[in-house]
């Protein structure tokens, strides 16, 4: 098996290497797909021998794959793992413009100014040296980032020339993601070679090395909380949570699953992290928030169930109905006049937004009452947010991959390559448009088909063992002969 991953390691350098010659862009991104694809059918076979020369830990060795446990094929898997993202590291990005919004952001920070009281677009707001506005999309709208990301840029900003020191620091943070990972696998004691199913994702290498997201240093703040509340280090797990909260708002979210391994009184730690994070920029007062609101109220992407429900909710039109009963409640009722702020939520998109957040909260209810496992909870937290979201965008899914080193899962692992379809339709600004009408029946159609076969397959399989239960368990469990 090391020698079928070694030669399989070098086909997926030799794809990356690929797609770097491609050069992506508006209108052409076809040559990039199609290396994206055949190069995650390499990694797709490598995963399938780790998973399947060791599938479990604690029963042995197995016959064949016990090379797999060495440390020195755990030591090829990272050391290839660097390559694969040192190949990328000093290529400018080519599918997403977010690190040029991050050096903008890091260069306000370093001269003194503050990021949330103004758009790059705006006169006033135009940082020193800020040679790359003209590739910042959406300059017209303010930060989205909060405070921890800032410093992050900041420091990315005064690292390295344009936006390569952030890539050095979201490189390193990636890095540290699999250092965690290997403490989480050897804690939960799985084989550390699992971690290939992380380090070898060619979604992990591209959204991380070439595109420079941020969202590296936020999934480590998520595993850095896995590994304390593993540990009973609920204060840890509470800070971690917290600071991932600072870097992108999504680990605030990953609160829920954990609310029965963490109690009450260390939850006002997170709190006094976050207030004292938003300090620094208190400046800005309620326009802190202006990016975020913006961003919840007009972005969209990618959408998977989000998409389902707003098309059903547009088909019912509801909207003249709950007009109607706000009508009925203001003229009946006195004092009611707060209720007009509702005419402006009533829309299909608004309705949807509010049905996805509703199945979100009920599934984390659920979680909670069923006391679900804290590391189980997390990633089935992660995947129905990613699922549920208005928007997906590919580098959105860098979040579940490292839950799939603990719990492998074909239809996530299948995803985490269909997703980058969603560059098929690669807008002139640099990000993902509208896709294509069939882009999203190829990409999420056979993550949803797997993922109702292994539940139709694991129910049947529960009804079998409790039917089995209920068996007598041999002749004398048999009635007596009537006779």
């Amino acid at each position: 098996p090391v020698a079928r991953l070694v030669i399989l390691g070098a086909a997926l350098e030799c794809g990356f290497v690929a797609m770097l010659l491609s050069r992506p862009g508006p209108g052409n991104t076809f040559a990039y797909l199609a290396l994206f694809l055949a190069t995650f059918a390499c990694y797709a076979l490598a995963v399938r021998i780790v998973l399947r020369a060791i599938p479990n830990a604690g029963a042995g060795p197995p016959a064949r794959g016990s090379d797999l446990h060495g440390g020195p094929a755990v030591a090829g898997v990272l050391a290839l793992a660097c390559l694969f993202r040192v190949t990328f590291l000093f290529a400018p990005p080519a599918l997403s413009d977010d690190l040029y919004r991050y050096l903008w952001d890091g260069r306000v920070t370093l001269s003194g100014g503050n990021p949330y009281l103004g758009a790059p677009s705006a006169p006033a707001g135009t940082a020193p040296q800020s040679a790359d506005l003209a590739r910042i999309g959406h300059a017209e709208v303010p930060t989205i980032y909060p405070p921890a990301a800032q410093v992050f840029f900041a420091a990315g900003a005064a690292l390295g020339p344009g936006v390569y020191g952030i890539k050095v620091l979201v490189v390193l943070a990636d890095l540290l993601v699999m250092a965690v990972l290997l403490a989480l696998l050897r804690e939960r004691g799985r084989p550390a070679i699992r971690v290939l199913v992380y380090a070898w994702n060619p979604l992990a290498v591209t959204e991380t090395a070439w595109s420079g997201h941020v969202e590296p240093a936020a999934v480590l703040c998520v595993l850095l909380a896995a590994v304390a509340i593993i540990q009973k280090g609920e204060a840890r797990a509470a800070l971690s949570l917290a600071l991932g909260g600072l870097v992108k708002l999504f680990p605030l979210i990953l609160f829920a699953p954990l609310l029965r391994s963490m109690r009450a009184r260390f939850l006002p730690l997170a709190l006094l992290l976050l207030l004292a994070a938003c300090w620094p920029f208190r400046a800005a007062g309620r326009h802190l928030f202006d990016g975020l609101r913006e961003y919840a109220s007009r972005w969209l992407g990618n959408e998977s169930l989000f998409g389902v429900a707003h098309a059903a909710i547009t088909w019912i039109d509801p909207a003249p109905h709950l007009k109607a009963a706000i009508a009925f409640v203001r003229q009946r009722v006195p004092h009611t006049g707060p209720l007009d702020l509702l005419y402006g939520y009533v829309h299909p998109i608004d309705l949807a937004k509010g049905v996805c957040a509703l199945a979100a909260l009920g599934f984390a209810v659920r979680l909670w009452r069923r006391r679900v496992e804290p590391l189980r909870g997390l990633y089935l937290m992660t995947g129905a947010v990613l699922l549920l979201s208005p928007t997906a965008h590919p580098w959105y899914f860098l979040w579940i991959l490292p839950w799939l080193c603990l719990f492998p899962s074909l239809p996530w692992i299948l995803l985490s390559g269909l997703v980058a379809l969603a560059y098929a339709n690669l807008g002139a600004s640099g990000r993902a448009g509208e896709p294509y009408p069939w882009i999203r029946a190829v990409e999420y159609a056979p993550f949803y088909g797997l993922l109702s076969w292994e539940w139709l397959r694991a129910g049947a399989g529960s009804r079998f063992r409790s039917g089995m239960g209920r068996r007598p368990a041999g002749p004398s469990a048999r009635p007596p002969d009537p006779r």
